[in-house]
């Protein structure tokens, strides 16, 4: 019986596999960034007049 020295294995990259994460991170941020946003259909809901705190807004500026 032979005694082999333990060598560690490579990792073998895997060109398509690294192209399809890039591929779908891009794809994820484009559509982040046209995604449309929530508009509130109130104007209580969208210009809250104190925090959860319960800090009393006093700006009138928007965030």
């Amino acid at each position: 019986m032979t005694h082999t020295a333990c060598a560690p294995r490579q990792h073998n990259l895997r060109a398509d596999l690294l192209i399809l994460i890039a591929l779908s991170g891009v794809l994820g941020f484009s559509l982040g960034q046209n995604w449309e946003r929530a508009t509130p259909t109130s104007v209580e809901a969208a210009l809250p007049y104190e925090d959860w705190h319960g800090n009393v807004r006093r700006s009138t500026w928007p965030d």
